[in-house]
């Protein structure tokens, strides 16, 4: 009997390894974008993380931006922000809690941390050439 529970502990202990060494190596954005901007400075001018982010976190599936491509319009239901400029103080405001602007808008809050939220705004700001 004690021999069977040795034999079942090795293999639990190996099923755990398994899965350890799976998930470590299984792509996870948080992780990605984490690993991609290790500093909150960095992070706040960093406008790739900003891009990152802008397709992470869903944005492209109601606005477009020529500078985050991914095909075509996803859908209409936000402006087109690829020549969109704001102030980024009310940009801010916007990005943490969208509602508090505008109550009855479409867009959620997605309980962005103020480093999104300024890698957002470096994104926004790299608009490219208007037509």
């Amino acid at each position: 009997m004690r021999k069977h529970l040795i034999t079942l502990g090795i293999w639990v202990a190996a099923a755990l390894v398994l899965v350890a060494v799976h998930w470590s190596s299984t792509p996870n954005t948080s992780a990605a974008l984490s690993a991609a901007s290790p500093t909150a400075a960095a992070v706040a001018a960093d406008p790739e993380y900003g891009r990152a982010l802008f397709m992470a976190k869903g944005c492209a599936t109601c606005h477009f931006h020529a500078n985050a491509n991914v095909g075509s319009h996803f859908s209409e239901v936000g402006p087109n922000l690829t020549f969109y400029r704001a102030d980024p103080v009310f940009l801010q405001s916007w990005l943490k809690d969208p509602q508090s602007i505008r109550s009855n808008t479409q867009m959620p809050n997605l309980e962005l941390k103020k480093t999104e939220i300024d890698a957002l705004i470096a994104f926004l700001a790299t608009n490219p050439p208007q037509p």
